[in-house]
């Protein structure tokens, strides 16, 4: 027999499944982009980023999930989580050099200082992504389901990455990614976006 779900939840499912991805979609292709251009990063400093963000995420996911599963509550770290992330991302809106180079000593590089800047923020926009999505709005999806429905859920779910990709580079593909001013647009929707969907998390997440 199969359970039928409710129109708000496939709403949220929608909707913060879309979004998340799109936000991982600008981080996992977007973000050494930014850093190359921006800042003139190195291979290496690339890897690096990359290697941080992956242990933040799987930290995050494992020690997050359960204490999501031992406090019994899944919409605070969802709708906070998806809120903190809007935030996160929308701050790298102010890693500039326009903005660093007043702030550095005499002799230090300035794009030194921002590469680092982006990889700590890399691994605490990281931290509030996998707190959101991988560890509490995955698992709210199992909670919310059974063997009836969760195969139409999971596929909602599965087909966003795919979705999200067409999204991002449609609407992105006309800006010119060596300006800095594109960056910012690219950051500040994001962000936005992210954020909104946190807040209306609030009203559609049903424990």
């Amino acid at each position: 027999m199969k359970t039928k779900l409710s129109a708000r939840f496939w709403c949220a499912i929608t909707l913060f499944s879309l979004i998340g991805q799109v936000a991982w979609v600008v981080e996992n292709m977007y973000l050494n982009v930014f850093i190359y251009k921006m800042f003139h990063a190195s291979a290496a400093d690339i890897s690096a980023m990359v290697a941080a963000s992956a242990v933040a995420a799987t930290l995050t996911t494992v020690f997050i999930g359960a204490l999501s599963d031992r406090i019994g509550k899944r919409r605070i770290f969802i709708a906070g989580g998806y809120i903190l992330w809007g935030v996160s991302i929308f701050s790298f809106v102010f890693i500039r050099l326009d903005i660093i180079e007043p702030l550095v000593p005499m002799g230090v590089s300035a794009a030194a200082v921002g590469v680092s800047l982006v990889i700590v923020l890399d691994c605490i926009m990281t931290f509030f992504g996998s707190t959101a999505n991988d560890a509490a709005f995955n698992a709210w999806l199992t909670d919310m389901t059974d063997e009836g429905n969760r195969g139409a859920a999971e596929g909602i779910n599965a087909m966003m990455p795919l979705v999200a990709i067409l999204c991002v580079f449609g609407g992105f593909m006309a800006f010119n990614l060596d300006d800095g001013q594109s960056w910012t647009y690219i950051f500040s929707i994001i962000g936005a976006l992210t954020l909104i969907v946190g807040i209306a998390g609030l009203f559609l997440i049903k424990e």
